[in-house]
């Protein structure tokens, strides 16, 4: 059975944002003394089994239950003992809330439902105790809590003795050591659980083990930065402040023999284990088959198994039981949970300790030399030794420089599958098997070197001492980095450190927009990786300006010594207070080593976000010799930055964990260094500082030294310097010499011939001979994080580049020449020299190179393009002139050996390709590429060339793709056979192709590193085919997306297609999403993930299209007109022009393009529902579902019919026994009585429910004359809550509302109301109305105004209500409320008509309601009327009689309506015939007196009062008098009239529309116009209610 539940039935399932989140495992109060953990580890089944012990020790007396985490196990409840004592427990695994219920059938657009399941799987909503505060209040923070076990006394047979406090926990120690008592049992809980792993999803990770996984078997931990991940191995308290003591005893098998000898287990042929490790085939390799029988070699069998773990090995043995199986003890001092690793497999031992340190440097270390060992699966022990040889070298500068390393060994394994690069445990790092690389690879070992080096920081800062809280990880993770980068400037050189850190904050200003803040970035780690390497770019340069700014103090040494002192002091002192760090701590220490408080440092840079952009200007007044400069900061200026591809999912994340931007500083504040080189060479630094002072812009004046003018180089000087002989030149005295000049090659006239260079025009030389200096090099000593912008002219920035010895300037002034200048011959000169100059930093070499593409010009005669080729082969090529005179330049051998020109090489090789001529490459060039290729010789290097052939393969394919390709077709099949430069073109093409493919071909049977070739040419050709080169073919992707490939072929692949937009293709989004939903390697999973969102962004930023589903057609009429909807089209190109402006309107065109397609939706959430994806991975995919796919509030629950037991009785009274054919009464046979037990569905309820019939329908609404506008304005004090209005509502005339035809009747208000309408229907509703008696009540003065809807104010028992079914139909009439209106519709009739309570005391000052069209009670608005100080005189003295009088009960059963009408102030008073007060009868109302004018043209008052005034007379007349203005006028403008009737003519034709005259029976009364001042005006206003009562009225 289904049923569907919608709307508000389903809102606690479907309401996420608005729900309260789930409770919470707070503070507990217990510690963790230390913990004992036994297992065993299948690798076939892929199970874990055993024990886990813990000893806590509580802080509160008398605690009853403690909270355990552990994630997807199995716990047997009842075998938990506490002290050897079983206990009652309670288990709820919370992995089963990953699972979808079987009740439950949702889909993709469910998403949110599934979310609001996981709720509590996810991190960021748990408290945090920081570290510090532990001290004082030990306690733990469980993840989740979901194992509680029981302490109460009553359940053990020997409770422990009272707790006491933590302060006392040291002297209890020491008291049971002296009485030789175990303090454990003493005073602590000793809790043992026994367990078993089930679907393991997170945690653990098998390879090689699977049909089909060709690899050797290993099993490693799996780690994420936040707690809930330990937790699924074995039971403890995932916090990472609880830090203890561990033992840890692990069996496994003991051979790899053993471990296929388990029944379940296929053994693989040993001849199918590679001996590099890799777990797929070469390409074109059949697989081995695996019969059920198949056994390992001899040699295979004997590979001992090894445990690598956390802590340090204490004692290996057989297992006592099987003889086939070790167990191997680690024991720890003190670790938290998330930090205990480990790794089984057949690994071989590597010591590097013992490989790259000398006995001389282990002797001078002594106790501070760490023994660093390295682990690796068989065969690529060679790789480790070449990749880990720096790690050693780390080591050696870490222990002087800032402290011992803190474990007694370190252990590096590498093992296949992982996500992160490194993981760091205790004493442990897991690294990729993708790290390793041979000798002869050189493209890769220094960001290898760097990770690795930054895993062993990690052992120092995030392993041993941890941040205090979650906001202070920016500082653990900033110093790991500073402590690499510090290590890789002792093996690079300081060119490479400052060019790498300049590299990086340029890297960062672009980055660092709409992004949060240090501080804040913390708390949001673990949505993903980009927020970790976002901080891992940031923390560690705002440390480096830190430590730039420190070292300007005197004395001061730098952040250096404060982190050594940290990690001494924690060395020595082993407590957990001395092993965690704060920023506040870290800020303290700093202050107090160099007396430098960096307050604004601390709010600019960790509490604020973004970076300065500086705008520079520079000017010499001459007037007083300074230099002026004027900084302006426009951070707070830049638009906001498009969303890309790339940044697509990381938006989407951020919205959906509410990750906002933090603050921009308008004003970046420090120290500003500044150095001229003035005219007599000399620089001089200026120590200035950028302060608040100035909000616009900082204005620095700078004293100018030298006192005459500059003095000229000339260009004899220059070639007297590069020949770097003078003795024989004729120099004159000014002439000033730079004999140490960058740049200065090539500066012969010859040289100048022939490379076509150029130097500055006469008239910027004589600009130059004007300059006061040479040029002004700003921010010298590197302490701002900024991009700046200056005004110098290029000859400055020449200057600097050529004559700066530090590479940050240098590149300054490259930076500066490719996003400024113009194509030009001089800067290509510039250019030229220094790619030519190998003094340079080869960096600086390379950043030139790249920007001469850009001098290519046809203004240039494509001068840049000229002097690229003629740089590379001056470098690498030979000059053979041949017997006819020809003269070639093959290249020379490939010689990697300087690794420096090797850059260079492969820079100007992707700069040539880059050239264009006419829209495309020139012949020249391409056919310079292909002989590159074609002639490559590596016979005589000592290096690997399959990275450089990957380049030029890269080169080959850039120099194919045109600027713009014609036409909708592509470009080989487009090209004219008939001109002669496409067909060369159209054989280039071909060749290159033919190229590509023979090196794929190549790396099928000479396999690459890491099948380096076979990925270049899949990106090749998806580049061609991108650019429209080439016919687009996605089966040469397809091919490759076997599972026999390896992984990085896949991926390639997969990313090949995605970029093609094959997203669009069903077979593909499902081939895609099977595989990141199924795949075994995590690794693999990650990355097409990442491939998916970034086809996902294509599609949502417009780039590609979604798959395409059936749209109606566009309607054609007759005549050939085609009706289109015009605004949903402005819609939808407002839409496409708006993608990339904010991640919100990307989500919203994505959703726009994927709507209506369920098979998307079928085969996404098919992905969702994987069983082999971890929950991070889950939350992922339902993060783009709700990215892809609107929500549904409605969820299809299906339930099991219930079982009901149904038992039938036989009896069988079997015959007597005969004996003699006679019965025999000695042998009585008893009576069979069988019950049958059946079960069967019950498919009805015991109990029907009888079902209304519906109502009868309403009869046909009657269309009724529009009514009249009214405003309802209460005089009585009321109460609405929240509903208040402060404005009051106009009701106009409503033909919606149907009536019953009739004698028109007045419009009766409610009690105390003012009800202004037209006046000729009052006078109508007064002549044909007759009066209804109604009981008589106490006046009750009232001080608000209501404001209601006519429709409400109406009582038309014909009004029908939408939300409540009219009643049956019945003789007796329904009664009428005090307004005239109807009462509420009851759910069900009554027998007769009943008064309410308030119709008997009306007088009550209570709220009223009313019933509204959705059949919900609503609360009549009431304001208070303020103004009775702005009220004349003689109205208020009227006022005083009415309230004077009203005390007085009426004595006969009639009511009347009184109208207040401004008394005749010119030739009328109060008494006698003028009198201003007449009476209107109204039906079942009564009035009471408030001042109200009527005037010509405009329409009467009717105060409603709470109770009945004094009769008046009926037989008023008018008072003579002039006209008067109306009364009710919210605006000066005079208000038109209101539609109630046709206008009544009088007897001089004139249109009005007041009423002459009204009777009506029973106490009638007449209506007169008495003629009003128009100057004479009474203003009402409506405000919110600030006093229960009116001031009283002066006398």
């Amino acid at each position: 059975m289904s049923l569907a539940v919608e709307n508000g039935a389903a809102s606690d399932l479907t309401q996420v944002d608005t729900l309260p989140p789930p409770p919470q495992v707070g503070a507990l109060p217990f510690v963790v003394l230390k913990q004992h953990v036994a297992i065993e580890i299948d690798l076939v089944r892929k199970t874990v089994h055993g024990v886990s012990t813990m000893v806590i020790f509580p802080i509160e007396p008398d605690l009853e239950e403690i909270s355990i985490d552990a994630r997807q196990c199995d716990i047997e409840v009842d075998s938990i003992t506490v002290n050897g004592f079983k206990t009652k427990a309670s288990y709820s695994d919370p992995y089963d809330l990953v699972q979808v219920p079987r009740e439950y059938e949702i889909g993709a657009s469910q998403h949110h439902i599934m979310s609001r399941r996981m709720q509590p799987l996810r991190p960021l909503k748990r408290i945090e105790v920081p570290n510090s505060d532990r001290t004082a209040l030990p306690c733990c923070v469980p993840a989740d809590g979901s194992l509680k076990v029981s302490l109460k006394r009553e359940y053990l047979s020997e409770p422990p003795a009272k707790t006491r406090q933590m302060p006392e926990l040291a002297r209890a120690k020491n008291e049971a050591a002296a009485t030789g008592i175990d303090q454990n049992e003493a005073h602590s809980y000793k809790i043992s659980i026994s367990f078993r792993s089930k679907n393991i999803r997170d945690g653990l990770h098998f390879v090689g083990v699977d049909d089909g996984d060709l690899r050797y078997p290993h099993v490693y931990t799996r780690h994420s930065s936040e707690p809930g991940t330990v937790s699924c191995l074995f039971p403890c308290v995932d916090d990472p402040g609880s830090r203890h003591p561990w033992v840890l005893e692990i069996k496994c098998p003991r051979t790899l023999g053993d471990v296929f000898s388990q029944p379940t287990g296929r053994q693989p042929s040993s001849t199918t284990l590679a001996l590099n490790g890799n777990r797929k085939r070469k390409q074109g390799e059949d697989p081995a088959p695996l019969p059920s029988g198949a056994k390992l070699t001899e040699e295979d069998k004997l590979l001992e198994m090894t445990v690598v773990c956390s802590g340090n090995l204490t004692g290996e043995q057989i297992d006592p039981l099987d003889n086939t199986k070790k167990i191997m003890t680690f024991e720890s001092s003190i670790a938290a949970a998330q930090h205990i690793a480990f790794a089984i497999g057949p690994f071989e031992h590597i010591q590097l300790w013992s490989e790259f340190r000398t006995e001389e440097a282990d002797e001078k270390l002594g106790a501070n030399a760490a023994k660093i060992h390295g682990y690796c699966l068989p065969g690529r022990a060679e790789e480790v030794l070449h990749t880990c040889q720096p790690v050693v070298g780390a080591a050696d500068y870490f222990a002087p420089e800032f402290g011992r390393y803190p474990f007694d060994s370190y252990k590096i394994v590498f093992v296949e599958d992982m996500v992160q690069d490194t993981v760091s445990g205790t004493s442990i790092s897991l690294c990729s098997t993708r790290l390793l690389y041979p000798e002869d690879i050189i493209e890769y070992e220094t960001e290898v070197t760097r990770k690795l080096v930054h895993a062993l920081a990690s052992q120092y800062f995030g392993v041993y001492i941890v941040p205090n809280r979650r906001s202070d990880n920016w500082l653990i993770i900033g110093i790991q980095w500073f402590m690499t980068d510090l290590f890789m400037r002792t093996i690079c050189g300081n060119n490479w450190y400052r060019f790498h850190l300049k590299t990086l904050s340029d890297k960062l200003v672009e980055q660092d927009v709409s992004r949060p803040s240090l501080h804040d970035l913390g708390e949001h780690l673990h949505i993903g990786d980009f927020e970790q390497e976002f901080m891992a770019l940031k923390a560690p340069l705002v440390l480096y300006i830190l430590d730039q700014r420190m070292s300007k103090i005197p004395g001061s040494t730098g952040i250096i010594r404060v982190i050594s002192k940290i990690v001494s002091t924690a060395n020595i002192d082993t407590r957990n207070e001395t092993t965690w760090l704060s920023a506040e701590h870290f800020r303290t220490a700093c202050e107090k080593m160099s007396q430098y408080r960096p307050d604004e440092l601390w709010t600019q840079w960790i509490h604020s976000a973004g970076c300065p952009k500086l705008d520079i200007k520079q000017k010499f007044n001459k007037k007083n010799l300074n230099v002026d400069i004027t900084i302006e900061q426009t951070q707070a200026k830049e638009a906001v930055k498009e969303i890309t591809k790339q940044d697509f999912h990381r938006e989407l994340v951020e919205l959906r964990h509410d990750v906002w931007a933090g603050p921009v500083p308008k004003l970046f504040t420090g120290p500003f260094t500044v150095r001229i080189h003035e005219a007599d060479g000399t620089p001089y630094e200026h120590y200035l500082a950028i302060t608040d002072k100035d909000k616009s812009a900082t204005n620095l004046q700078i004293a100018y030294n030298t006192k005459y003018k500059r003095m000229k180089r000339t260009k004899k000087a220059t070639a007297a310097a590069a020949a770097n002989s003078s003795a024989d030149k004729d120099l004159q005295e000014d002439d000033v010499v730079y004999y140490n000049a960058l740049g200065d090659v090539l500066q012969t006239e010859k040289d100048a011939q022939d490379w076509g260079l150029q130097d500055w025009s006469p008239a910027t030389q004589t600009q130059m001979d004007q300059e006061s200096y040479e040029w002004i090099r700003l921010d010298c000593n590197f302490e701002w994080l900024c991009s700046m912008k200056t005004d110098m002219p290029p000859y400055m920035i020449a200057a600097q580049l050529q004559q700066d010895r530090d590479v940050v300037a240098q590149q300054d002034s490259m930076l500066y020449l490719q996003r400024t200048t113009r194509p030009s011959g001089v800067v290509s000169t510039i250019e030229t020299r220094t790619a030519m100059d190998r003094r340079y930093y080869y960096g600086i070499r390379c950043m030139a190179i790249e920007d001469l593409p850009k001098m290519a010009d046809p203004e240039l005669n494509y001068i840049g393009k000229v002097h690229l080729i003629l740089i590379f082969r001056h470098f690498f090529c030979d000059r053979m002139v041949a017997k006819n005179g020809a003269v070639t330049f093959p290249p020379m051998p490939n010689d990697f050996n300087d690794k420096a020109q090797f850059n260079v090489q492969c820079a100007m090789i992707m700069a040539i390709a880059r050239t264009r001529e006419k829209g495309r490459c020139s012949k020249d060039a391409r056919n310079f590429l292909l002989d590159q290729l074609l002639f490559n010789d590596n016979s005589e290097n000592d290096y690997s060339d399959q990275l450089y052939v990957a380049t030029l393969l890269q080169a080959l394919t850039t120099c194919l793709i045109p600027k713009k390709v014609e036409g909708d077709g592509d470009l080989l099949s487009s090209l004219n056979m008939d001109n002669e430069a496409d067909v060369e073109f159209k054989r280039f093409i071909e060749k290159t192709i033919e190229e590509i493919d023979k090196y794929r071909r190549m790396d099928e049977w000479t396999s690459s590193y890491q099948n380096i070739w076979t990925t270049t040419a899949l990106e090749c050709k998806m580049r061609l085919m991108k650019a429209r080169v080439i016919p687009v073919a996605p089966l040469e992707f397809v091919q490759y997306l076997q599972d026999d490939n390896i992984d990085l072929v896949r991926i390639k692949a997969f990313e090949c297609l995605v970029e093609l937009g094959m997203l669009s293709k069903p077979a593909i989004m499902k081939l895609l999403l099977s595989n990141v939903s199924t795949d075994p390697s995590p690794f693999v999973r990650d990355r097409l993930f990442k491939i998916l969102c970034r086809g996902m962004a294509a599609i949502a930023l417009g780039e590609s299209k979604a798959q395409q589903v059936d749209k109606p057609v566009a309607i054609v009429e007759d005549d050939g007109f085609v009706i289109e909807q015009g605004e949903a089209e402005i819609q939808q190109r407002k839409l496409e022009a708006s993608r990339s402006q904010s991640i919100q309107n990307a989500i919203t065109a994505l959703k726009e393009e994927v709507k209506g397609n369920r098979d998307l939706q079928l085969v996404f959430w098919k992905a969702v529902n994987s069983p082999w994806i971890s929950a991070k991975e889950k939350f992922n995919l339902l993060d783009l579902c709700y990215a892809m796919f609107e929500p549904e509030d409605s969820v299809l629950l299906t339930f099991e019919y219930p079982k009901v037991w149904r038992a039938t009785r036989e009896i069988n009274a079997p015959p007597p026994l005969l004996v003699n054919g006679r019965p025999d009464p000695s042998r009585v046979v008893k009576k069979q009585c069988i019950i049958r037990f059946t079960t069967e569905y019950r498919t009805e309820p015991r109990n029907k429910r009888v079902i209304e019939p519906p109502p009868p329908p309403q009869p046909e609404p009657v269309i009724k004359p529009p009514e009249p506008k009214k405003i309802k304005l209460s005089t009585k004090a009321s109460f609405s809550g929240a509903s208040i209005s402060r404005q009051p509502s106009f009701s106009g005339p409503s033909a919606s509302r149907p009536g019953t035809p009739g004698p028109l009747t007045l419009p009766s208000v409610s009690s105390d109301s003012i009800a202004v309408v037209s006046r000729v229907s009052v006078a109508q509703a007064v002549k044909d109305t007759p009066a209804t008696p109604r009981p008589s009540s106490s006046a009750v003065v009232s001080d608000s105004i209501a404001v209601q809807r006519v429709s409400v104010l109406l009582a038309n028992p014909s009004t029908p209500r939408t939300a409540t079914p009219p009643p049956p139909s019945s003789a007796a009439p329904a009664p009428s409320a005090v307004n005239g209106s109807r009462h509420p519709a009851e759910k069900r009739p009554k027998p007769s008509a009943k008064k309410r309570k308030s119709d008997e005391a009306d007088h009550l000052n209570r709220p009223k309601k009313i019933k509204t069209d959705s059949g919900r009670p609503s609360k009549i608005v009431t304001l208070p009327f303020k103004a009775w100080d702005r009220l004349p005189e003689k109205t208020r003295r009227q006022m005083r009689e009415v309230k004077a009088s009203s005390s007085n009960k009426y004595a006969s059963s009639s009511s009347g309506t009184i109208v207040a009408k401004r008394p005749a102030i010119l030739g009328g008073g109060v008494g006698g015939g003028g009198s201003s007060l007449s009476k209107l009868t109204s039906s079942g109302s009564v009035r009471a007196r408030t001042p109200t004018v009527g005037g010509r043209g405009s329409t009467p008052i009717l105060l409603n009062r709470g109770s009945p005034a004094p009769s008046l007379s009926s037989r008023a007349s008018p008072a003579p008098g002039p006209p008067r203005t109306p009364l009710l006028s919210a605006a000066p403008k005079v208000r038109k009239p209101l539609p109630g009737g046709p206008p009544v003519r009088d007897s001089s034709g004139q249109s009005s529309s007041i009423a002459k005259s009204g009777t009506g029976g029973g106490g009638g009364g007449s209506v007169e116009t008495p003629p009003v001042k128009k100057k004479s005006v009474i203003k009402l206003k409506v405000r919110a209610p600030s006093q229960s009562s009116p001031p009283p009225l002066p006398k």
